[in-house]
């Protein structure tokens, strides 16, 4: 297994804007890109080594969120860096671990998956509980 850094940490916020404003002026994150049709930040924190991405919330998944117990509030994932998808994906299956349909019930990815608009193929695996999921990201490459 070869987790590496993390890649990026997701969250939902109440207000996109307001929150864009936060992280870039006051601690010094630098905003990457938009995506989502702008419902959605990428942030690349100050040292460069990770990013954040915030999506605007919205009361049908805020309502998702209070109706699972033990749901963290506004968490959405945590991301590790792989350098190979396959390979990683192949030694958790060994290890009895879900890929896929195994992370929560509204958000169940077919693992892998490539993201046009990030340039990440991502798969999501659950985490102990079921509760929320860890995503595995390789980045494309390039040439």
């Amino acid at each position: 297994m070869a987790l590496g850094k993390i890649d990026h940490i997701d969250f939902t916020v109440e207000d996109l804007e307001k929150a864009e404003e936060y992280f870039t002026k006051k601690l010094g994150f630098k905003l990457l890109r938009r995506t989502y049709e702008g419902k959605a930040i990428e942030l690349t924190s100050p040292a460069g080594d990770f990013s954040l991405d915030l999506r605007q919330g919205s009361e049908e998944l805020y309502k998702a969120e209070r109706e699972r117990p033990g749901w963290p509030y506004h968490f959405y994932h945590i991301a590790f860096k792989v350098d190979d998808m396959n390979k990683e994906l192949e030694e958790l299956k060994s290890k009895g671990v879900s890929v896929g349909g195994g992370a929560p019930k509204f958000n169940p990815i077919e693992a892998p998956k490539f993201n046009p608009i990030t340039g990440r193929t991502y798969a999501n695996v659950p985490d102990a509980d079921g509760r929320y999921w860890i995503q595995l990201s390789e980045a494309k490459k390039v040439g």
